[in-house]
């Protein structure tokens, strides 16, 4: 359980999930899904670099497809399958009303993106002072790892020390629960519609997002 914001009433509660400790790269990418890099190699220094540009559509596929490869359950349906061959083509545009339109089974054990409350808790770490105890200060953090006196050169790959391409997944520091990149390098996708802070007060418990939206 954290606290999100200023309110100390605005509480979520997630329970516990797995999570890739590194971003997925570009050579993960194409290897799992059989489909072309959408990187621009020109804004990358490889194939260990996170993917770029990749759409959520595609992390979709991705996710189903790694899932299908290892025995585990997917996680999403479109089309009334879950094996994205079935999909067709991933879409272009930014809307695809079929696509939007996906599923998830909350109870698979396969793979999945994480929720925006999933990935904030993700992102502000452990309470290493207060373990097991509600988080009311990761909110406040200036990047993923901070302790507000390092650095976030440390941390993040960002425009200052980039040279404005992405680099191997990785290779900054991890914050306290071992994950590298929350900060910096390439954004992530989440599962949850795009939405203000303005439908949320009070404690949630696994919140997924808005039933709809016209942005993720």
């Amino acid at each position: 359980t954290f606290q999100r914001d200023t309110s100390a009433a605005n509480l979520s509660t997630v329970a516990a999930f797995r999570m890739s400790e590194k971003e997925i790269t570009r050579a993960q990418f194409t290897t799992v899904t059989d489909l072309a890099d959408p990187s621009d190699p020109t804004k990358s220094s490889g194939g260990s670099d996170p993917v770029q540009r990749a759409s959520w559509y595609h992390a979709l596929v991705f996710c189903n497809k790694l899932s299908l490869a290892e025995s585990l359950t997917p996680v999403y349906t479109i089309l009334g399958s879950i094996d994205p061959a079935d999909w067709g083509t991933v879409p272009t545009a930014t809307n695809n009303a079929t696509w939007d339109a996906a599923t998830a089974n909350w109870s698979a054990n396969g793979y999945r993106l994480p929720t925006e409350m999933e990935w904030m808790w993700a992102a502000m770490g452990a309470d290493s002072g207060n373990p097991g105890q509600t988080n009311t200060t990761g909110y406040t953090k200036a990047f993923a790892g901070s302790t507000c006196s390092n650095a976030i050169g440390d941390y993040a790959w960002y425009g200052f020390n980039s040279g404005i391409v992405t680099h191997p997944a990785g290779t900054r520091l991890a914050n306290e629960l071992g994950l590298y990149d929350l900060s910096g390098n390439v954004w992530e996708w989440n599962w949850d519609w795009y939405w203000g802070w303005g439908e949320l007060s009070g404690l949630v418990v696994d919140y997924r997002g808005v039933a709809s939206n016209s942005n993720r």
